[in-house]
């Protein structure tokens, strides 16, 4: 029989202090804002394809894209 213990690892550095607790909810927001930047990069690329790609890949018209806000 085999038996696999774990041995505890040192997680006291890994603890969020009160600095970096500070500092999650800027990370949160400059993560937003760099994941909404590069959803709108895609947009626009996929934008510029012909129609007929467009199409093909499901990509909703122009006229659906500007309804939905």
């Amino acid at each position: 029989m085999t038996m696999i213990t774990y041995q505890e690892s040192d997680r006291s550095r890994f603890r969020p202090s009160s600095f970096a607790s500070f500092l999650r909810p800027a990370l949160f927001l400059i993560l937003k804002v760099r994941n909404e930047r590069r959803r709108r990069q895609t947009e626009k690329v996929l934008e510029g394809l012909p129609a007929e790609i467009r199409k093909d890949i499901g990509w909703p018209t122009t006229n659906a894209a500007t309804d939905r806000k």
